[in-house]
């Protein structure tokens, strides 16, 4: 009798304890890869040097909890985060590994602009939560743990170098020098791929300023060499610089054009073999917006030096004025009024 209930007991000890090696085993396929938090985001690829997406986003950034630990959940999103989409991207290449990018430090960056909002532990959870939802390779997602650790310790030395008397001491070229120094220390290899670009484009900035104060330099000497410091700049950073001044060109040509006698109809052609019949639609329909807008200001500001001739007392005019401006405008063209009005009294208008 005795051993049957030794048996017995053996027998539901062997039994309990498959059942806890199943479970574990399914845990442990459920969680491949290093024990970071959850979180929502793409997961993306590259299959080659140059990353492209692969695999469809998870739930949204804009306010689903997030899980640090089987039971445990982040608290929601700050203020600064909700109802926002998350900026950047996370890449792996052929490899398996980490891209460092400048995708990635706008990933990095978007969770640190609620510094102030969160503590610092907090925000480095969250970013370790997306990046455990992206389900990286284990490699790509330990070389992103890491490059997460060193740029945070980065900023760190980067805000205590700001405090230092030697840093108010430097110029521009200087200080830009100084950072790119701990970016590498910091950062090793990935300081090249994701402040490469950012650096070019300060370095062109650098060069440019002292091509400004330059006294021996003629205006077409200057401009040549700009033109020249141009040509330096990454390809995407010429490219996006070229399409942001491309309407500033076009709106001075199309000045020189009015100013010079052009009709309307010289305009609307010209709009047309520039920048083809959309465009041109959408310019025209700017012109009306804006003649429309100035005559509505116009028409206000009339009225109300009316009320300054006919009403002598100041506090009733001044009520007077703020009626008429919330009879004429909505809350958001009322902002345009205000800034106006600053504008005309600062270049001595009014």
């Amino acid at each position: 009798m005795k051993s049957r209930a030794v048996i017995l007991v053996v027998a539901l000890c062997a039994l309990l304890a498959a059942g806890v090696f199943s479970w574990w085993k399914v845990r442990a396929e459920d969680s491949p890869g290093p024990a970071v938090p959850l979180t929502s985001v793409p997961i993306v690829q590259a299959p080659g040097p140059r990353a492209t997406p692969a695999g469809a986003p998870v739930a949204g950034a804009g306010g689903v909890p997030t899980t640090t630990s089987p039971g445990e959940a982040l608290p929601p999103l700050p203020g600064s985060l909700r109802d926002t989409e998350e900026d950047g991207a996370v890449f792996v290449d052929a490899s398996g590994h980490l891209v460092p990018n400048p995708d990635l430090l706008r990933f990095f960056n978007y969770y640190l602009s609620a510094t102030g909002e969160e503590s610092p532990a907090q925000i480095r959870e969250r970013i370790l939560a997306s990046l455990r939802a992206k389900k990286l390779p284990p490699s790509a997602m330990d070389e992103a743990v890491q490059v997460l650790d060193d740029y945070l310790a980065y900023l760190e030395a980067a805000r205590a170098f700001g405090r230092t008397p030697s840093a108010g001491a430097m110029d521009t070229a200087e200080r830009l020098e100084a950072l790119r120094k701990l970016r590498r220390e910091h950062l090793g290899g990935s300081a090249d791929g994701m402040f490469g670009q950012e650096e070019a484009v300060d370095a062109v900035a650098v060069e440019r300023l002292k091509l400004q104060k330059d006294a021996s330099l003629t205006a077409d000497e200057r401009e040549k060499r700009m033109a020249a410091l141009e040509e330096r700049l990454p390809p995407a950073v010429r490219q996006s610089r070229e399409e942001a001044a491309r309407p500033l060109r076009q709106m001075a040509v199309e000045q020189e054009l009015l100013a010079g006698g052009a009709t309307p109809e010289d305009l609307h052609q010209h709009r047309l073999s520039t920048v083809g019949p959309e465009a041109t639609e959408r310019l025209e329909t700017l012109d009306r917006e804006r003649a429309q807008w100035k005559q509505r200001l116009a028409d206000f500001r009339a009225k109300r030096e009316a009320l300054g001739r006919t009403q002598p007392d100041p506090a009733l005019r001044q009520a007077a004025v703020q009626r008429l401006l919330f009879d004429s405008f909505t809350p958001e063209e009322r902002l345009r009024v205000e800034a106006a009005d600053s504008i005309e009294a600062a270049s001595g208008g009014g």
